[in-house]
């Protein structure tokens, strides 16, 4: 009997040993290599990239440098890639999931590289601040740092979703995204109030807001990751 906790995964018919491929999700992966790849492995592969993404921006907040800038670039540019990857190799078995499974599977690497260009925005406001010496007050640092850490764990629960279609990790994944973009509002109230208070420069607010509005396209497009993959069981029917 098929557990209820559990949508159908369409991708299973493709990959069966996906399972496997989550454990290795933290590796070093040679993106010129992908022929062996199937499109949800290249899938979960976008989302290890996303997390040290995470990483990197986290540190760059920190150091207030640009030491992290070149690995950032070098791995946005690597989920552009990886997301051409994986849609082509999902086209070319297009027959193989069903055209309304195929409707829904087909948006999938396109909604992880979305959350990519939500971190190139940040990445671009970060480089702006270091450039340009614009300082952040302690409250807007410990805002940013508390939104990096509730991405992290986030899009660590999108990459296991990816392998599982665990429904339990699927609604704690819109559980987190409705957190992160309550946080970017909370944040955004927080930074009028220090704003009318004298405690933020103008330069600063236009970067802070910039940031804060891609937080929540994170979040969005987390959702609709976590419902495309819960619709499956529909669409398959």
């Amino acid at each position: 009997m098929k557990d209820k906790n559990y949508v159908w995964n369409p991708f299973r018919i493709l990959s069966p040993k996906l399972n496997s491929e989550i454990t290795k999700s933290d590796e070093t992966e040679d993106v010129d290599e992908l022929t062996s790849k199937s499109p949800e492995e290249i899938l979960v592969i976008m989302v290890s990239k996303l997390i040290d993404l995470t990483k990197m921006i986290s540190l760059g907040f920190q150091s207030e440098s640009t030491q992290q800038h070149e690995t950032c670039e070098k791995l946005l540019q690597e989920i552009g890639r990886l997301e051409r990857a994986s849609t082509s190799g999902i086209l070319k078995v297009s027959e193989t999931f069903g055209q309304n499974v195929f409707k829904t599977v087909v948006r999938l690497p396109s909604r992880v590289e979305r959350i990519g260009v939500m971190f190139e925005h940040i990445l671009a406001c970060q480089k702006i601040k270091v450039k340009e010496g614009i300082l952040f007050s302690d409250k807007a640092q410990s805002e940013l740092m508390d939104m990096l850490g509730v991405t992290l764990d986030l899009l660590r629960n999108v990459g296991d979703s990816l392998v599982t279609c665990n429904l339990v990790i699927l609604d704690h994944i819109k559980s987190q995204s409705n957190k992160l973009a309550e946080m970017a509002e909370e944040n955004r109230l927080n930074h009028w109030e220090r704003m009318e208070r004298g405690f933020c420069s103008p330069d600063a607010s236009a970067i802070y807001l910039k940031i804060l509005d891609s937080f929540k396209g994170i979040a969005e497009y987390a959702v609709k990751i976590s419902d495309s993959l819960c619709s499956l069981e529909d669409v398959s029917k």
